[in-house]
């Protein structure tokens, strides 16, 4: 069989004798984090507000105008509907003292001028009509879909205004919204919000952090429902002061403790945005406000920050963080670990290194699948240790967004066309070449070799052939020479020189970083040999991807397929949105043996 040799095995003694002791990682930060310049401000083409049963047009405070009844009745298809209102109900917001009441199923149809991302905001409050309107709001029940998308299903309010926002992908140019009583029930609307979003407010690629830890794409093709928009350390941000009208609530309601966080908050003008990222995911209060570490001199190494939310296990959720630093006075000065329900989502964060400058802005989406997920979501930040500078960490933001499942429902188990969801959770199938396979040996080896040679004695001969080629004499033990390259960023330096240039640096980060969970000191650190060997897959798929120039051709020397075709999907089976792996069928042979490793258990 053809060797799969795009990443060369003298690289890999290279990075196994640098991580063979514990060390600090640097960051792991592409994914699909980044997206192209877009300016602070938006105007949606398309922009639907209606104050449903409302005979006059309102203007809110947070600044929007919802149009009434009668400008938008020619949206409307409904054969049994009513309005029904009370100017004397305590609301936060003018929208809910009026109302539609469906007794059948109702159609709302909108044209858009441009398919894409959209935002779909509906309100309920079960208002009192009086005797005459024959239904009680407070106990119907009723179901809201689009035309490929559950929205809610058998739905029925609480007795306190509520907003449910979702964001959909129109691939049409039409969006239609049905309104669907139960028998016997109604249906009711308070009030309608159809407006487009930016292209780049959902990217199709994340990394996924469960049940397995690696590169997840088709986030695109899910529909979602925000679940949590959080501003970390910061007030809350009203729709009026976010151009894309959002609302942030504050952090009050999840950090777990109270006294190990600190907030602190800049004028959004030092705020910076590095070339290449968005204005318009976050507002800049958000990154303009942070929670950190209230003690710096915290000494217990599993230290944390934590922030705690109820979600729905039975889903899949899109976890976005947001970063700037704010704190550091200086570069390269602050170096944390990004946790998510408890599994390390990122190594060594230098936010200065990421961003290019202090306070830039920054954020990375998550994947937890349903089959992992359990009815709490947890987001920690922890430093990573006394000799990696500042003794700190920090979140700006949190957003919680949950997936539609495999029948596009956002809510429960049946899709729109009546089709209900598998009971199984999806299977994962890990598929590599016996190259890859070799190479994990290879890896393996030589990392145990070069403990032995960290642990030589102290008179060993520091001329000989192996010490000569390993360390330069003086530089000290190994952990120290190569914590010094890692924190310059300068991993590459100590590769093969026959080996420059050949090595796409993003993989080489990951392949590094993959190394050093394995020897970390603290077992809560350490990665499954499942996951090690998704990382080391992964990081070949990203020298696949985008070999350097000058880096072997795969027709050269291995089979492969050069499309990434192993990257992480979200699965159309099952009943949850759930994270699997297209087989590369020229390796099928080697996925066996792939497998067979990814089975082994640690002891």
């Amino acid at each position: 069989m053809a060797r799969r040799g795009t990443f060369p095995l003298a690289l890999l003694a290279a990075l196994a004798a640098l991580t063979c002791v514990a060390g600090q990682g640097r960051p792991v930060v592409d994914d699909g984090a980044q997206t192209p310049p877009t300016p602070s401000s938006f105007t949606p083409k398309d922009s639907f507000l209606i104050d449903c049963g409302s005979a006059e047009a309102v203007n809110t405070s947070d600044g929007k105008s919802y149009k009434t009844d009668a400008q938008a009745n020619h949206l409307l298809a409904a054969k049994d509907a009513f309005r029904v209102a009370d100017d004397k109900a305590d609301v936060p917001s003018p929208v809910y003292r009026t109302a539609r009441v469906f007794k059948e199923e109702a159609v709302y149809s909108f044209p858009l001028a441009v398919p894409g991302w959209h935002f779909i905001r509906l309100y309920f409050f079960p208002l009192k009509g009086g005797p005459d309107v024959g239904v009680d709001l407070a106990s119907a029940t009723f179901s809201v879909a689009t035309d490929a998308n559950v929205l809610l299903h058998s739905f029925t309010a609480d007795a306190k205004p509520v907003m449910k926002e979702f964001l959909v992908n129109a691939t049409e140019n039409h969006l239609a919204l049905k309104f669907q009583p139960l028998k016997g029930s109604a249906a009711f609307i308070n009030a309608i919000e159809v407006v487009n979003a930016p292209d780049e407010l959902v990217t199709d690629n994340a990394l996924s952090v469960a049940p397995t830890l690696g590169p997840v794409s088709g986030l695109a093709e899910a529909a979602y429902q925000v679940v949590y928009r959080v501003n970390v350390g910061g007030p809350a941000i009203g729709a009026g002061n976010d151009t894309l009208g959002r609302a942030w609530e504050t952090d009050a309601a999840y950090v777990q403790d109270k006294n190990a966080v600190k907030d602190v908050s800049v004028p959004t003008s030092t705020v910076k945005y590095p070339d290449g990222s968005s204005r318009l995911v976050a507002p800049t209060l958000v990154y303009a406000s942070a929670a950190h570490m209230a003690d710096a001199e915290t000494k217990s190494p599993n230290f944390n920050l934590t922030w705690r939310m109820d979600v729905d296990a039975s889903f899949g959720y899109l976890v976005r963080l947001f970063f700037a630093d704010i704190v550091s006075d200086s570069l390269n000065d602050l170096y944390f670990n990004v946790y998510v329900n408890g599994r390390k989502a990122v190594s060594g964060l230098d936010l200065s290194t990421v961003t290019g400058d202090l306070a830039g802005a920054f954020y990375k989406d998550f994947v937890v699948n349903a089959s992992a997920s359990a009815d709490k979501l947890t987001v920690q930040v922890a430093p990573m240790g006394q000799d990696t500078g500042r003794v700190d960490a920090l979140l700006n933001g949190i957003e919680v967004l949950k997936m539609s499942n495999a029948v596009n429902s956002l809510d429960g188990e049946f899709g729109v066309d009546g089709k209900k969801a598998d009971d199984g959770t999806g299977s994962r199938k890990a598929v590599a070449a016996v190259g890859f396979a070799m190479m994990f040996g290879a890896f393996a080896g030589l990392g145990a070799m070069v403990v032995k040679w960290y642990k030589r004695p102290q008179d060993w001969e520091r001329r000989n052939s192996f010490s000569s080629w390993l360390l330069p004499i003086h530089t000290g033990h190994l952990a120290e020479w190569g914590m010094q390259w890692k924190r310059k960023g300068l991993i590459e330096k100590i590769m093969d020189p026959k080996l420059a240039g050949t090595v796409n640096q993003e993989s080489l980060n990951k392949f590094a970083e993959t190394a050093e969970k394995c020897l970390a000191e603290f077992g809560s650190d350490r990665i499954s040999m499942g996951d090690v060997l998704w990382n080391l897959e992964y990081a070949l798929q990203m020298q696949d991807a985008n070999p350097p120039e000058g880096a072997p051709k795969d027709g050269d020397d291995h089979d492969s397929s050069a499309d990434g075709s192993s990257v992480n999907t979200i699965s159309t089976e099952g009943s949850s949105s759930v994270v699997t792996s297209v087989p590369d069928t020229s390796t099928t042979a080697a996925g066996e043996l792939f497998q067979q490793l990814a089975d082994m258990k640690g002891r």
